[in-house]
């Protein structure tokens, strides 16, 4: 999307709606360094239509009403944030991603695929279940927040020296 901070050759990282929410709507502990890292461009996160649709509409969640959560604002956030992405079909004779038991999370998958993200952050257990056989089939990565933030603060990426992605909670 227009405002996103992200620098050039940062990671890119889909965030399944559970996160945003935590980003969002908790402001999880967890995820804290996530946001942290977007806002300085750090890492880039993908968004495409249908993921932001799933998010607008999760924002709606009676549980979140008692939060008195300005779905306007938090869609705002995600605007700045992220980089909306439009991707294409996948070529007919590409090799068919494994499908997730829950159908609503497919499209997580095929975004981190389809946009050549380094990383899906997920909560999801379906998700989670496909990581070791989409990071040895398709190249990239699946984990839950905090593992995610402490393998990116382990790692050799030289955006993470300039820009530490743990932080005190």
């Amino acid at each position: 999307m227009p405002g996103s901070h992200a620098s050039h050759g940062a990671l890119r990282v889909v965030l399944d709606s559970n996160v945003w929410i935590d980003i969002l709507v908790f402001d999880d502990p967890h995820t804290r360094p996530i946001r942290a890292a977007l806002e300085s461009g750090t890492l880039a996160a993908l968004i495409d239509a249908r993921c932001l649709a799933e998010l607008a509409y999760v924002l709606d969640y009676p549980q979140f009403v008692h939060r008195k959560v300005d779905k306007a604002a938090a869609l705002a956030v995600v605007a700045q944030l992220s980089q909306l992405v439009e991707t294409a079909a996948p070529a007919e004779d590409a090799r068919p991603l494994p499908k997730c038991k829950d159908r609503d999370d497919q499209k997580f998958l095929e975004l981190a695929h389809a946009a050549q993200a380094d990383w899906l952050v997920s909560k999801d257990r379906a998700v989670l279940k496909l990581a070791k056989r989409i990071a040895r089939d398709f190249g990239f990565q699946i984990a839950q927040p905090a593992p995610f933030v402490d393998a990116i603060a382990a790692s050799a990426h030289p955006l993470t020296h300039s820009t530490p992605l743990r932080t005190a909670p």
